[in-house]
This record gives C-alpha cells, structure tokens and sequence, in this order.
C-alpha cells in the first residue's frame, strides 16, 4: 500500500470512529428523551371593558419548578397544588420580570392570579390570568422568561385582537421576534412557523435518529451490495439518487399527511401511543436494517412510519390553539420548516456518506454499526415513553 491509499485509509478509519462516538453519545443525551421543545402559551382576547385585553398564561409546572426555586418547598420533587398556592407571589414575581408588557411605550404592570392547573401533551400546566388596560395604544410584549435555563423555550401566542387574529411564537433566545405585535399578517405567520418547523426538526432527536436509519443501507455509488445474503433486486433498489429521493419523498408525504389531518381535527393523536411509536418505528426499521426481509422495501416503510411522526409534529400546532385563517398560513410554514430542516439533515449525511462510503468496512462499521446503536437508542426511548406515559 503507498503512503498516500494509507493516510486516506486512516483518515477513513478516523472519520467511521467518529460517528461511532456520535452514535454512541447520542444515546447519553439526557435531551434525547422526547422532541417536545420547552413552550409556554399565551392566549389573549378582548375584556368586556372597553380597551383591555384578557390574557392567559400557561407555564410548564416542570419548567416553573427549574425557575423558581421556592415553588418546591420542602425538595421533595413532588410540587403539590399547596405548594403552587404559596408560591404564586414568587411566580408573579418572576413572571412580571421577564415578561414586560407595553401599552405603547408605557409599562405594564399586570396582576396575575392562578386561574388553575390544566394537563397538555407534555404534563401538567399552571395557567395564570390577568387583565391589562391599553386603550388607543398597541400592546406590546418583550419576553425572556427561560432564557438562561432552556434555550429551546418559546412562547406560542394565539386569540384575537380588537376583532384581528393573532398567531406568534416569541423566542427569548432571539429565534423569533420578540415584541408582540396585535395585527399579524398570513406571510408573517408563515414565516415566523417555517423557523419553528425547522427548529422542531433540527431538536427533535428521534426524527433525526428515524431518517437516519431510513438512509443508513442507501448506497449512491453504484456498487456491490453491502448487505450479507441480499437478494440483488433488493440490493439494486437501494442504489443512487433515485433510491435515497423515494425514501425521503415517502417520509414527506407521510408526515405531511397525518400532520394537515391532525392540526385540523380530522384524526386524534394522543401522545400516550404516538410518542412510544415513534420509538418503536426506529427500532423496527433498524432490525430491517440488520434482518433484511426481501419483499419489505424501505421507502414503503418510509411513508407507512412517516405518517406516525406527522402525528408528533402536530402536537405544536394543536396544543397552540391557532384557528382562523392563521391556522392555515401557520400550517403551510410549519410543514414547509420541517421539510426544509429533514434536507438539511439528508444534506450532511450524503456529505458523509460519499467520503466513507468505499471504505472496505462501510457496511459492517457504519451500515451495521449504526443500525445496532440505534436500535439500542430507539429500545430507550420506548421504554422510557411507555414509562412516562
């Protein structure tokens, strides 16, 4: 072998070894155990009073617990509705002092109260209200609660107006705008969703682990197959452009669909089987991978178990309480994000695909490898789901 073929078969050695260790540090992500960002919702309307507006805040109880360090009093790691009680002037408190809201260029200073407790997707909520007066000026809102314990929290802005929608997501870490704005326009909704979609797709770890898996036996150079015993048919289809384009195509319009369906009402999903589902499609998928059955094709299961994940990115658009015309321009940006993010990620794996893919040990370290790590990952997260739910 010449100096040349042994530095580049080294480098390759050392490039396969680092994805390795990025497979093997993903399943010691203490993030990775759902892709629900932190968000808190706002939802605003018109008071019986001339001028002031209704406004109600819900805040994750486990978010709160993180915030404010009195809400458990005796440390226990069991908040309880008379803890919540005695710690609402410390809520109050935090809550007035990170998120400032304006009547034109006048402060506000609004007195929250507990209105109650309510249950979302993700566990349990404490729903302050409050009223504030503007009357002839535009309310405003500078946000930067979490700011410096999630950089994932936004806060999803719903209701209506003096008669006008609103839709918005405020973001403390300057994802989004962060001053509220009461007339909100169908292509700013769009926007200001495409950026949530991307950012659901870039955090949310078991839909990258599932692409992933989806890619891992795709081969875009024409070669020989990689895996042991496979039919050539089978080996033929997984080969090129055209075979990673299906499977990624097939996981679009599956997620695409259930995601429209749900957002609309049409079909129920409860995250007390979607989230455990979706941990089980990468699983299943990753035992394809390893235990290939010949008449089962992977761009079929790409749609089929694209549309289980659909199920999950609608939990951001339900849980908002967008309705209206917004609804549908939220949709259409959120969706279009979400596909924007998935080629980012298909994007990078072609890049390090193409420069290990003529490695002797391709199939057996990384197709292979990969397969296992994330079988074990996905083994994880189903039972924690299960678990959790």
């Amino acid at each position: 072998m010449t100096h040349r073929a042994h530095r580049s078969a080294r480098g390759l050695r050392v490039v396969a070894r680092c994805i390795g260790a990025a497979l093997f540090l993903l399943l010691a992500i203490p993030v990775a155990q759902a892709h629900k960002a932190s968000d808190g919702y706002l939802q605003l309307s018109d008071a019986a009073q001339p001028g002031a507006t209704r406004m109600q805040l819900s805040l994750a109880l486990k978010d709160l617990d993180a915030a404010v360090e009195s809400l458990d009093a005796d440390n226990d790691r069991q908040v309880t509705r008379g803890e919540i009680n005695r710690a609402v002037p410390a809520l109050v408190r935090w809550v007035n002092s990170d998120a400032v809201f304006r009547c034109g260029k006048a402060s506000l200073a609004p007195d929250w109260q507990l209105e109650s407790l309510e249950r979302r997707i993700d566990g349990a909520y404490v729903r302050l209200a409050a009223t504030a007066a503007c009357a002839g000026g535009a309310l405003g809102l500078g946000y930067s609660l979490m700011k410096d314990i999630d950089p994932t929290h936004r806060l999803i802005v719903s209701g209506q107006l003096d008669g006008q929608p609103l839709a918005k997501v405020l973001s403390p870490q300057g994802r989004g705008d962060t001053t509220l704005r009461i007339l909100q326009s169908g292509p700013a909704t769009l926007a200001q969703f495409f950026a949530e979609g991307v950012h659901h797709i870039v955090t949310g770890y078991d839909h990258l682990a599932f692409l992933l898996v989806l890619m891992l036996p795709i081969v875009l150079y024409r070669r020989a197959p990689l895996l042991p015993g496979e039919p050539p048919l089978n080996a033929s289809k997984r080969r090129g452009l055209l075979a990673l384009f299906i499977t990624v195509t097939g996981f679009t319009i599956g997620h695409s669909l259930t995601l429209v369906l749900a957002t609309l009402g049409v079909i129920p999903a409860s995250p007390a089987w979607v989230e455990p589902a979706i941990a089980i499609t990468i699983a299943l998928s990753a035992l394809l991978n390893l235990f290939p059955i010949r008449h089962v094709r992977g761009d079929v299961l790409a749609l089929a178990f694209g549309m289980i994940h659909g199920l999950a990115f609608s939990s951001v658009m339900t849980e908002a309480g967008i309705s209206g015309a917004l609804l549908l321009w939220g949709l259409a940006g959120f969706n279009l994000g979400v596909e924007a993010g998935q080629l980012a990620g298909v994007a990078v794996w072609c890049c390090i695909h193409l420069a290990i893919a003529r490695w002797k040990h391709y199939e057996r370290v990384v197709v292979r490898g990969g397969s296992w790590a994330l079988l074990l990952l996905a083994l994880y997260w189903a039972v924690q789901r299960l678990g959790g739910w």
